[in-house]
């Protein structure tokens, strides 16, 4: 009986999971969601994670889900540190940068990183653990 209960639930989760991400989200290899386009997106907030993290997920998500070359700058849009209820906001657009990343960069002109080196932050993260 326990073996039926467990086979339901792990047949079931995928289908509970797609109903809580809606299709426009992006799910990142550390969890966190990115719901937006090229112009804008934004990465949620997720307790205990780095800046680096929210790179990584940006860098993720520019990658394979706007299919964009690795060396697309992006550009940090949102001032502040991520905060419950928001997150950190990112554009391929230099418009509205706040001109920095808030990591420390050596040769970063323009506060952009290219979307390759926000994405080599993830695997960073994994090789550090």
């Amino acid at each position: 009986m326990a073996r039926k209960s467990l086979s339901a639930l792990v047949l079931a989760l995928p289908l509970a999971l797609s109903a809580a991400f809606p299709a426009a989200a992006h799910l990142s290899p550390k969890g966190q969601i990115v719901r937006g386009d090229a112009t804008e997106f934004t990465v949620r907030y997720k307790p205990g994670l780095r800046l680096s993290d929210y790179w990584c997920a940006a860098g993720d998500f520019v990658l394979r889900d706007l299919h964009a070359l690795p060396n697309a700058p992006i550009w940090r849009v949102s001032a502040d540190r991520p905060r419950p209820g928001g997150g950190m906001t990112f554009s391929l657009s230099p418009e509205r940068a706040v001109g920095y990343t808030g990591l420390a960069v050596i040769g970063n002109e323009g506060g952009a990183l290219s979307a390759g080196l926000a994405d080599q932050m993830c695997e960073v993260r994994r090789r550090s653990r």
